[in-house]
């Protein structure tokens, strides 16, 4: 009976260990305040942040206000729940049961989203922490991510769809990630997941616009972590089929992608960065009509710089970009960030943010932003080559050849959540063609309003009730052959947000 007893107390009792934080504006919004009004050096520009390594503590405290253990599970703990002395793992499930309608489409059908599935995350002496989640989904969207899907075959960072009823998808999204931290200037990470780098609500440099992707990268710090370095590896690929590689189905169009990070920390409210990355198209993909190209894989080696002397403009099949990123804290509720990224080492045509964020009030997080791009700045004259991962850009979700202002504010008074944000765009919307060019659809303006406030059920998973709208209106191309409608798109929805789902573009 003792041994069911601590079976049982290891199984469900409540989780007080550190956890990865996930990449969800609603679930770190907070938190991020409370960090950048931090003393301490906090390595915050890279994320997901892990806190065994990014020199900061965030825990799920335990709390047992209520008696009843069903109470508990609800509003306080992750479901189960393994815990020793150096192991320990949490296991929950994860959903998201949303319905709406659009009141500016031609038909005004009830719109779904039914998904299901798990995440189980985990650390071990604090030296090894992982996590992996799977996600089921079936869904119908209003008209503009309809249109999306249509012309790119993708739901905009979810990956690949099938046909689902009727105007339905059925589609499905894994992840999983390893951070080994022998030490406190070390972390090596693997896995099939997002990264994002910079400190806005968009990344100009590196977000979580598009699909998961399988990396390896390492993370070190020196000098009481005043100076940091990322380098990272990462498998990537365009859902663009390449000739005469199968009997049956051929490949999609593969590369691989080779990213490197210095930061250095000269005062606690003063972060500069510089930034590479380089795409080497796949040799599979290659060949097309004409012989094997053997590929060049030096390209992989770990120091920021040397691919954009290496390679320049001499070869059409790699494509650098490189890119500076910086903050500031004048005060101590106040960050200004921003990021400048350019097509190998080309500055006179240079995409451009500015922002700047407020942490003034207890709970709020308010953000305004203003994000430009020139053309053939992320992109690259030939599909093949470009910084994108299934049919979407790894960086600002319109890619290049675009204007954005936006402002952001999430508040939070204990269970009480909200988030309003709207932004105004002009810009001309990229397609990645077979054939190997970019086509562009010119001259869209746009503005999109949205609010969601909500119920939290419980902190752990972010689990709440929500009620939100979308406004989308003005001229827009979605695809060569139409306009886009407006859209105002109601919802009420019970979910788990841990990841970021961006509808606004």
């Amino acid at each position: 009976m003792k041994i069911l007893s601590t079976i049982f107390s290891l199984l469900f009792c409540a989780a007080g260990f550190a956890q990865e934080v996930p990449l969800n504006n609603n679930f770190s919004s907070s938190l991020l305040g409370d960090i950048y009004q931090a003393d301490s050096l906090i390595n915050y520009t890279i994320k997901p942040l892990i806190p065994q390594y990014h020199n900061f503590e965030y825990t799920h405290p335990a709390k047992r206000p209520y008696r009843s253990y069903a109470a508990r599970k609800l509003f306080f703990e992750p479901l189960i729940v393994i815990d020793t002395s150096d192991f320990q793992v949490t296991i929950n499930p994860l959903f998201l049961l949303e319905a709406g309608t659009d009141s500016k489409a031609d038909e005004k059908d009830v719109l779904i989203q039914n998904t299901r599935g798990f995440q189980v995350r985990g650390t071990w002496k604090n030296k090894l922490t992982f996590t992996a989640s799977f996600y089921e989904n079936q869904a119908k969207y209003p008209d503009y991510l309809n249109r999306f899907i249509i012309v790119n075959g993708v739901v905009p960072g979810q990956g690949r769809v099938k046909n689902f009823k009727d105007g339905g998808y059925d589609f499905a999204m894994a992840s999983a990630r390893i951070n080994y931290i022998p030490n406190n200037h070390l972390m090596i990470s693997i896995g099939q997941d997002k990264n994002f780098i910079g400190e806005g609500y968009r990344s100009l440099l590196l977000s979580d616009n598009s699909f998961n992707y399988p990396f390896i990268s390492s993370q070190v710090n020196f000098f009481d972590r005043k100076l940091n370095y990322m380098s990272m590896i990462a498998g990537l690929q365009d859902l663009v089929r390449v000739d005469g590689f199968a009997q049956t189905e051929n490949i999609f169009q593969r590369k691989t992608a080779s990213y490197h990070f210095l930061e250095y920390n000269p005062l606690p409210s003063l972060r500069i960065g510089l930034f590479e990355s380089t795409v080497l198209v796949d040799a599979m993909a290659r060949q097309g009509n004409g012989p094997r190209v053997k590929a060049n894989y030096s390209f992989l080696n770990p120091i920021i710089g040397l691919n954009s002397l290496i390679n320049g403009k001499n070869d059409e099949l790699v494509h650098s970009i490189q890119g500076v990123n910086l903050s500031f804290r004048p005060l101590n509720t106040m960050l200004v960030y921003g990021q400048l990224a350019f097509n190998e080492l080309d500055l006179s045509n240079a995409a451009i943010q500015i922002g700047a964020i407020f942490s003034g009030i207890e709970g709020l997080l308010w953000r305004g932003e203003w994000n430009h791009s020139g053309t053939n700045v992320i992109g690259s004259t030939i599909e093949s080559a470009s910084q994108s991962h299934y049919n979407q850009f790894l960086g600002h979700a319109y890619g290049e050849r675009f204007s954005e202002v936006l402002m952001l504010l999430n508040y939070k008074y204990k269970r009480f959540v909200m988030e309003l944000g709207g932004n105004y765009t002009i810009y001309d919307k990229a397609i990645l063609r077979p054939g190997g060019y970019h086509q562009y659809l010119l001259n869209n303006e746009q503005i999109i309003g949205r609010a969601e406030l909500g119920i939290v059920v419980n902190p752990a998973t972010n689990m709440q009730f929500s009620v939100g709208m979308l406004e989308r209106m003005g001229k827009i191309r979605e695809s060569p052959d139409d306009f886009s409608s407006n859209t105002s798109y109601l919802y009420v929805s019970f979910k788990t947000a841990l990841i970021n789902r961006y509808r606004d573009f």
